[in-house]
C-alpha cells in the first residue's frame, strides 16, 4: 500500500485554519486582561495563618511610567509586612498599603508583595481597590468590585489554606467556660 500523497482536502485545511485562529484569539483574550490592570497574581499560604499576596502590573498611564501604587485593605485583611521592588518604599497603615519609588516604565512588569492575615470564610471574595499613579499626576483607579467592570479591583477568593484559623491570636485572650470571651478585668 502506498502512502496517500494527495494535498489536504478543503475540510482539513479549513479545520486547521479555524483551530489556529481560535488559538490566537484565546491567547489574545487571556493576555489582554492580565496586561490591562493591577491584579493579584498569586496568593501563597504560609502555613502559619498568614498568606503572601503578589500584586502586579505591566503598564503605566497612557505610555507614562508608574511611580506609586496604593491598595486599600478590605475588612478581614490585616497587613503584616510589605515587600517592594528595588528603589521603592512601602508604608503600611491599618487600612491601606502605599508603595512609591523609581518610575517603572510603561510595558515593564512590577511585582509588590504583601504579607497578610485574612479572616473570613472559604469561598469569600476579598476585593482590594487600587490606585496606580504616574509622574504627571495621571492615575488609574482599579476599584470596580465587578470583575467584568471597566476597571476591576484586584481580587482573590479565599481558601481554607489562605485564611487565618478562627480563634484568639493573643495568648492572654481566651474563652471562658461557657464559650464567651474571657474578661481582662483585674481581679479585685
Amino acid at each position: 500500500m502506498t502512502p496517500d500523497r494527495r494535498p489536504p482536502g478543503p475540510h482539513r485545511g479549513a479545520r486547521a485554519l479555524l483551530a489556529l485562529a481560535t488559538a490566537g484569539a484565546l491567547a489574545l483574550l487571556t493576555a489582554g486582561p492580565a496586561a490591562a490592570h493591577v491584579l493579584i497574581e498569586t496568593v501563597e499560604p504560609r502555613g502559619d495563618g498568614t498568606s503572601r499576596l503578589t500584586f502586579t502590573f505591566d503598564h503605566g498611564c497612557d505610555g507614562e511610567p508608574t511611580d506609586a501604587l496604593r491598595v486599600t485593605l478590605p475588612a478581614g485583611v490585616e497587613a503584616l509586612d510589605a515587600g517592594q521592588p528595588a528603589g521603592w518604599t512601602a508604608e503600611v497603615t491599618d487600612d491601606a498599603v502605599a508603595w512609591a519609588g523609581e518610575p517603572v516604565p510603561d510595558g515593564e512588569r512590577a511585582a509588590f508583595t504583601l504579607d497578610v492575615r485574612v479572616t473570613g470564610e472559604p469561598g469569600q471574595a476579598f476585593v482590594f481597590p487600587a490606585v496606580q499613579e504616574c509622574p504627571s499626576g495621571a492615575s488609574y483607579a482599579w476599584t470596580d468590585t465587578d470583575p467584568a467592570g471597566a476597571r476591576p479591583a484586584p481580587t482573590f477568593v479565599a481558601t481554607a489554606a489562605s485564611l487565618s484559623p478562627a480563634g484568639p491570636r493573643d495568648a492572654g485572650e481566651g474563652l471562658g467556660p461557657e464559650g464567651e470571651q474571657a474578661s481582662r478585668a483585674p481581679a479585685g
